[in-house]
């Protein structure tokens, strides 16, 4: 899949790896590092048409993506899967978030968007609706998805359990 790759995070969890037979510390966490329609721009054409930096990225001039992060809760453990996806905002609030991108955003109201990746392990979450919570200076924004019965929705309601956390994440490691 194109863009994704895996990190880890330090926690007090265990896991042993399928590719090589290891056991490993922390619990894994996904990030894409383009919106999906970005992946599709071919090489050539992507100087007229893409501007891609790890925080935003705009399309044709008329589609505008900021990279953020979705929690999903991890069963029994306390603690997160992290996915960082994009998500779409209309021209007026990405232009209103990147001349405020340096500053304290955390008291800025929720601001409507689509989840702009499909996520692995689960049915098409392309353009899923959500909200973008921004935060503190120098902290990604928060989505959270619609309260619907998609399983990823119903995943960061819910929680997902740490086998499931280690199988979405199983074929990125190393």
């Amino acid at each position: 899949m194109l863009g994704l790759r895996g990190e880890a995070i330090v926690v007090a969890y265990r896991f042993k790896c399928s590719k090589c037979d290891e056991w490993h510390e922390g619990l894994p966490d996904m990030g894409f590092d383009r919106p999906s329609i970005a992946g599709e721009i071919l090489d050539e054409d992507a100087a007229g048409r893409l501007f891609l930096n790890s925080d935003f990225c705009v399309v044709d001039d008329t589609h505008f993506f900021i990279r953020c992060i979705l929690n999903v809760p991890i069963k029994t453990t306390g603690e997160y899967f992290g996915w960082g996806v994009w998500s779409t905002l209309s021209e007026e609030n990405f232009m209103r978030y990147q001349e405020h991108y340096t500053e304290d955003m955390s008291g800025w109201a929720p601001m409507f968007g689509y989840l702009s990746n499909r996520l692995p392990e689960y049915p098409d979450t392309l353009n899923l609706k959500l909200s973008v919570q921004t935060r503190a200076k120098g902290d990604r924004p928060m989505v959270t998805l619609e309260p619907t019965d998609h399983p990823l929705a119903v995943d960061q309601r819910e929680g997902m359990s740490l086998e499931k956390a280690l199988k979405i994440a199983d074929p990125f490691l190393h």
